[in-house]
């Protein structure tokens, strides 16, 4: 396994948004992000560089930053905001959300200081690697939630990290796990902890239990494993629960500000 080098940059680590900190956000680079649930109160100014935002799926606590991007910056960005995502949350986003009722549907507005619209869609496909730069790439993975997701495969040179995103069952990234030697992280959600095990199968997330029970079967020598998507008001009950149940694994919990 090859020695790991930083590929992320954590902007939003906990499973809603709360006075302890923002949601789902990680920075790839200046141009890239993956989730949109926390990128204008870290990054300020600097979402202006923004130019893509590769999304797991459609829920309000990964997408809600995209909506204040181009409202905020309006006048200064000079290139478009593309958005990556499943074609199922391309639909979500286009009918529920950049409607003209809750917010603007920016893919209709020009830019004012570029060419091209504020705002475009690309629907993404499962499996494929799309190169984002001449040593990033990202590659989505079916995931199991209440809604069509997906994970990514961040790969930086030789080195590769996982993010699971939302999920409860974890047979895709077992199965990515296994196959991709280049991988030494990965960042999981705990949304719950063990006591609220019939919500977390019922909204498709996993608690200490689910996962550590699942991860016993994970034969990978070495694998950094990195919590994040924490509800901030169960945080103390399951970072006990982590602690207890981790075995054998190196486990950190994600902060606002870490690199992975």
């Amino acid at each position: 396994m090859c020695l790991m080098t930083n590929i992320l940059t954590v902007l939003g680590a906990y499973g809603t948004k709360s006075q302890k900190g923002g949601s789902s956000a990680f920075l790839v680079d200046k141009k890239n992000a993956i989730d949109a649930g926390n990128l204008i109160a870290p990054l300020g100014k600097k979402c202006i560089e923004l130019e893509a935002v590769w999304l797991t799926h459609s829920h309000l606590d990964h997408i809600v930053d995209i909506a204040f991007i181009v409202d905020n910056y309006y006048e200064r960005r000079e290139k478009t905001l593309n958005i990556y995502a499943l074609p199922e949350t391309i639909e979500a986003l286009q009918k529920h959300i950049f409607n003209h009722t809750i917010w603007p549907d920016f893919s209709t507005i020009p830019l004012s200081n570029g060419t091209g619209m504020s705002l475009t869609y690309h629907p993404i496909e499962l499996g494929k690697q799309y190169k984002i730069s001449e040593q990033l790439s990202v590659e989505p993975f079916a995931t199991d939630h209440t809604v069509p997701s997906c994970g990514y495969v961040i790969r930086k040179g030789r080195n590769a990290i996982l993010m699971t995103a939302d999920t409860l069952s974890l047979e895709t990234t077992i199965t990515r796990l296994q196959k991709c030697e280049e991988i030494g992280s990965m960042i999981v959600e705990c949304s719950f902890p063990s006591s609220m095990e019939t919500l977390a199968i019922k909204s498709k997330h996993l608690t200490p239990k689910l996962l550590f029970r699942v991860l016993e079967t994970l034969d990978k020598e070495g694998l950094e494993i990195y919590i994040n998507h924490i509800k901030p008001e169960y945080e103390k009950k399951i970072v006990k629960e982590i602690e207890a149940l981790k075995g054998k694994w190196s486990v950190t919990i994600l902060k606002e500000g870490d690199l992975v």
